[in-house]
C-alpha cells in the first residue's frame, strides 16, 4: 500500500503501546515508549503514566523496608539520574528509572506524576536507597549546574542535552519526602524492639535504611533540602539505634567518606541547632543556590525536644527558643510548652516545669533563658494525699476548681477532647485529638513525678464518665460503648500514663477497672483505619500493680487475726499471681487476636500499621519480682495455678542488697554441690523456668542472682551467653556504655532513660564538622 503523503507514526505508536499494555506485554510497551522518546517523538503524558503504572508491582509488601538491601553497584554521590540505573536490583525499577530519565532529557512535558510513580515502584521493590538517591539527585539536578539568569540563553550555562529543558525541571514536594520516610519510620519502630542476635534481625536491612537516611541527612547538612517542614526527618534521625554501622556521606570538599551513622545524625542535628537555616551563621548559604528555608514551628519544636530530651542541654534548648522568638518572631504554641514541661520534669528542673505550666495557663511565652534555672530534686514523697471527693462535684468540675494550674489545664484539655465529634472524623479533628492527648499526658506525667498521682483517679472518671456506676444498667452499657469508640482514638500512651499514675496512687480497684476498659478500647481500634496495640510499657505497669498488690496483701496478712481474714489474703495473692501470668501470656495472644479480628471485619489492609508488643528487660524483671514477692510469703504447694505448676521451695530472700561477690559465691557453691553430690539447687519452680525460657527465647539473659537455680535443669539459663547489641533508642547525652548499674535481681538491660551521669556526660553544646 502506498501513500501520497508522509504519515506521522505518532498515532500508530501510541496505539501500539496501549495495545501491548492490554495484551500484558508490559516490558515491550516500556521499551517501545523509551524508543519513541529517544527517536524524538512527543509521547502523551497519559501514555507515559499508563506505562509507568503497569510497572508498579501488583502486590503490597507491608514490611518492604525490612527486606531492603544495599544496591549491588552502589555509588555514594551520583552526578545524574543516568548513573542510578546500574544500582536498580529489579527490572521494573530499572525500566521505570529509564523512562523517567529519558522523559526529562527529551522534554516530555510535566514529569511530576512519573516521579511519584518511580518512588512508589522503588519502595514497593524494597529499594529504599534507590528511592532516596532519586529524591536527592532530582534536587541536585535542579540546582547544578547553576541555572542561567533570566534572559541569558548561552549554551555554556545550561546543558540541555544532559538535563533536558530547564523549564521542565522541578523540586520534590513535602509529600514526596513523607512518602519516602514512611517505610523507614515503620522499620526503625520495629527494629528498636530487637537485638542483633534476634532471628528477625537482618544486618543488610539495617545498613540499607541507615544509608537511605544518611542521604537525606547529608542534603540537610549542606542546606540543600528545600523544605521547611521536616519534623518527620528530624525525629527519625534521633530515633535510630546506637550501632557501629557506617554510611557513605559527602564532606565539604565533595569527597565521599564513611562515617558512623549514629554519630553523624546527631552531629547534623546539633549543627542545625547552632546554625539554623536562614540565619547569618549558616555556613552553606553562600556556597550554592540550593538552600534550606527557615524551619517552621513544628520542625523547631522537634529540635527543641531533641536538645532537651536527647542532649539534655539547656543551652541548646535556649538557642532554639531565642531563634524562634527573636529571629523568627514566632509565637510559641501548646506543643512547645508541653516539651518544656516534660523536659523540666525529667531533668528535675522544677523552675522550668513551673514556668511552662504558668505559660500554658496564661498563654504567655516562657523566659528566653533556659540555662539559668536551678536544678532541684522534686519531692520524693509519692504517697497519695487525701482522695478527692467525687460526690460533692462532678469529676470534671473538681479538676476545674483545683488550685493547681496543671490540674486546671487537664480539665480544659478534657473539655476539648469531649467536644470533638466522632460521627465523621477528619484529619483536622484527629489532629485536635492528638494535640489534646499530648497535653493531657504531659501534665499528668508531671503531676505523677512531683508526688501528685492521685489526680489520675479524678481524671479517669472525668475523661471517661462511663466508668462511673449509673442507676440504669442499660444506660450504662450504652454510654460505655460510646466511650469505648471515643477512647479508641486516644492511642496507647494515654492509657499507659493513666494506669501508671493509678498504680503510683495505690488505687488498685480503679486500676483494674481502667485496665478492662483500656483493653476494650484497644480492641475497638482494630476496626478503625488507625489501629494500635499496647506496648510492653503497658504490661510492665500492670505487673507493677501486681507487685504492689502482693506487698499490700502481705501487710494485710500481718494484721489478720482470724482464719477467714488470712484465707481472704491468700485468695487475693493468688488472684494477683494469676493476673501477672495472664499479662505475660497475653503478649503472645495479641498478634493472633488482632489478625483474626481485622481479617474477619474487613480491615486487613491496616494490619501493617500495628506494632505488637515484645517482651523486654523491664517487663521480665517486673514479672520475676511478682513471683519472688508471691513465693516469699506464700506456700507454693498449697496454691494451684492454672496451666503452670509451682514448686515448694522458696527463692532467695530479697530483691536488693545483694553484692556481685555473694552472687558469684552462691553460684560456685551450688555448682560444686551439683557436680560432687548431685544436689539440685533449692528455690526452683516450673513457673520460674517458664519465665526463664521466654527470657532466653527473646534474646535476653537471666538475672545473675537466679542463674544458679537452673543448674542441672535448664543450662541455657544457667550460663551467661552473648546477648548481642540492643537496638533501642539511646539518648545522645548518655555515655558510650549506656548500661545500667548491674542489679543482680534484674535482667541486664540498656539504659535508655533518666538523667545522664555527670561523670560521663558529653559536652554537646558545640560541634563543628571535622571532615
Amino acid at each position: 500500500m502506498t501513500f501520497n503523503q508522509k504519515v506521522n507514526p505518532r498515532l500508530a505508536s501510541h496505539a501500539l503501546v496501549h495495545g501491548l499494555i492490554r495484551r500484558n506485554q508490559l516490558k515491550d510497551a516500556a521499551h517501545l515508549a523509551v524508543s519513541m522518546m529517544q527517536y524524538g517523538m512527543r509521547v502523551h503524558t497519559r501514555t507515559l503514566d499508563a506505562v509507568m503504572n503497569t510497572l508498579e508491582p501488583n502486590y503490597f509488601s507491608k514490611k518492604s523496608s525490612v527486606k531492603s538491601t544495599m544496591p549491588p553497584n552502589f555509588i555514594p554521590n551520583p552526578k545524574s539520574l543516568g548513573d542510578l540505573a546500574p544500582m536498580a536490583q529489579h527490572a521494573t525499577s530499572r525500566l521505570a528509572l529509564e523512562i523517567f530519565t529519558v522523559a526529562r532529557k527529551t522534554g516530555q512535558g510535566d514529569t511530576r506524576g512519573l516521579f511519584a510513580t518511580l518512588l512508589a515502584i522503588c519502595l514497593l521493590n524494597a529499594e529504599i536507597v534507590l528511592a532516596c538517591l532519586v529524591f536527592g539527585t532530582t534536587i541536585k539536578e535542579f540546582y547544578h549546574p547553576p541555572p542561567c539568569p533570566e534572559g541569558d540563553t548561552a549554551s555554556t550555562t545550561w546543558n540541555a542535552d544532559k538535563y533536558g529543558p530547564r523549564s521542565l525541571l522541578f523540586l520534590p514536594t513535602w509529600g514526596h519526602l513523607n512518602y519516602i520516610l514512611a517505610p523507614m519510620t515503620d522499620y526503625f519502630r520495629y527494629v528498636v524492639t530487637l537485638r542483633t542476635t534476634s532471628p528477625e534481625f537482618e544486618q543488610s536491612a539495617l545498613d540499607a535504611n541507615l544509608q537511605a537516611l544518611a542521604i537525606l541527612a547529608n542534603l540537610l547538612d549542606f542546606r540543600q533540602l528545600h523544605l521547611s517542614t521536616i519534623s518527620s526527618l528530624l525525629a527519625l534521625m534521633y530515633s535510630t539505634p546506637r550501632v557501629d554501622a557506617e554510611v557513605w556521606v559527602m564532606d565539604k570538599g565533595g569527597n565521599n567518606r564513611q562515617v558512623v551513622a549514629f554519630a553523624y545524625f546527631h552531629d547534623v542535628l546539633v549543627r542545625l541547632i547552632e546554625s539554623p537555616p536562614g540565619s547569618r551563621t549558616s555556613s552553606n548559604k553562600k556556597s550554592t543556590r540550593a538552600f534550606t528555608p527557615p524551619l517552621g514551628l513544628k520542625s523547631s519544636n522537634t529540635l527543641l525536644h531533641y536538645a532537651l530530651r536527647h542532649c539534655q542541654s539547656p543551652d541548646l534548648g535556649n538557642k532554639v527558643i531565642v531563634h524562634l522568638t527573636e529571629a523568627r518572631k514566632l509565637a510559641l504554641d501548646q506543643t512547645t510548652y508541653n516539651i518544656l514541661l516534660r523536659s523540666g520534669t525529667l531533668m528535675r528542673d522544677n523552675d522550668l516545669a513551673s514556668l511552662a505550666v504558668t505559660a500554658v495557663a496564661s498563654k504567655s511565652p516562657p523566659s528566653k533563658s533556659l540555662s539559668k534555672h536551678s536544678s532541684k530534686d522534686p519531692p520524693r514523697n509519692h504517697r497519695p494525699s487525701k482522695r478527692p471527693d467525687l460526690h460533692e462535684n462532678t469529676p470534671l468540675r473538681a479538676l476545674a476548681l483545683s488550685e493547681h494550674e496543671a490540674v486546671r489545664s487537664i480539665a480544659s484539655t478534657i473539655e476539648t477532647l469531649q467536644s470533638v465529634e466522632l460521627w465523621m472524623m477528619s484529619r483536622n479533628r484527629q489532629a485536635r485529638i492528638d494535640t489534646a492527648v499530648y497535653n493531657l499526658t504531659t501534665h499528668l506525667m508531671h503531676l505523677t513525678s512531683t508526688g501528685q498521682p492521685h489526680v489520675a483517679i479524678t481524671v479517669i472518671f472525668a475523661l471517661f464518665p462511663a466508668l462511673q456506676v449509673c442507676t440504669s444498667l442499660k444506660e450504662q452499657v450504652r454510654i460505655r460503648r460510646k466511650e469505648v469508640v471515643r477512647a479508641s482514638r486516644y492511642g496507647p500512651i494515654t492509657f499507659t500514663v493513666l494506669l501508671h499514675a493509678l498504680v503510683k496512687a495505690k488505687a488498685f480497684l480503679e486500676a483494674r477497672l481502667f485496665y478492662t476498659f483500656a483493653c476494650k478500647a484497644e480492641r475497638r481500634s482494630w476496626f478503625t483505619p488507625a489501629p494500635w496495640a499496647f506496648g510492653p510499657e503497658f504490661y510492665t505497669v500492670m505487673l507493677e500493680l501486681c507487685t504492689a498488690e502482693c506487698v499490700e496483701a502481705s501487710r494485710l496478712e500481718s494484721r489478720a487475726s482470724s482464719a477467714v481474714e488470712k484465707a481472704a489474703v491468700k485468695t487475693m495473692r493468688l488472684r494477683t499471681l494469676r493476673m501477672a501470668l495472664r499479662q505475660y501470656l497475653r503478649i503472645n495472644k495479641v498478634p493472633f487476636e488482632a489478625h483474626y479480628t481485622m481479617e474477619n471485619s474487613g480491615h486487613s489492609e491496616h494490619i501493617h500499621k500495628l506494632v505488637f508488643p515484645k517482651r523486654d528487660e523491664r517487663l521480665s524483671t517486673a514479672l520475676i519480682e511478682v513471683l519472688v514477692q508471691h513465693f516469699k510469703y506464700a506456700d507454693p504447694a498449697s496454691l494451684p495455678v492454672p496451666d503452670i505448676a509451682t514448686g515448694s521451695n522458696h527463692p532467695p530472700h530479697a530483691l536488693t542488697g545483694t553484692s556481685a561477690e555473694s552472687v558469684a559465691r552462691t553460684f560456685d557453691d551450688t555448682e560444686r554441690d551439683f557436680i560432687e553430690r548431685g544436689v539440685l539447687p533449692r528455690g526452683w519452680s516450673p513457673a520460674l523456668q517458664f519465665i526463664a525460657r521466654g527470657i532466653i527465647q527473646a534474646g535476653m539473659e537471666i538475672p545473675p542472682a537466679l542463674r544458679h537455680l537452673f543448674l542441672g535443669r535448664y543450662d541455657a539459663a544457667a550460663r551467661p551467653r552473648g546477648r548481642g547489641v540492643s537496638l533501642r533508642v539511646v539518648p545522645w547525652a548518655y555515655s558510650t556504655e549506656g548500661t545500667e548499674a548491674q542489679n543482680p535481681w534484674r535482667v541486664p538491660s540498656l539504659r535508655t532513660r533518666g538523667l545522664a551521669r555527670p561523670t560521663r556526660r558529653r559536652n554537646r553544646t558545640s560541634r563543628s564538622r571535622t571532615f
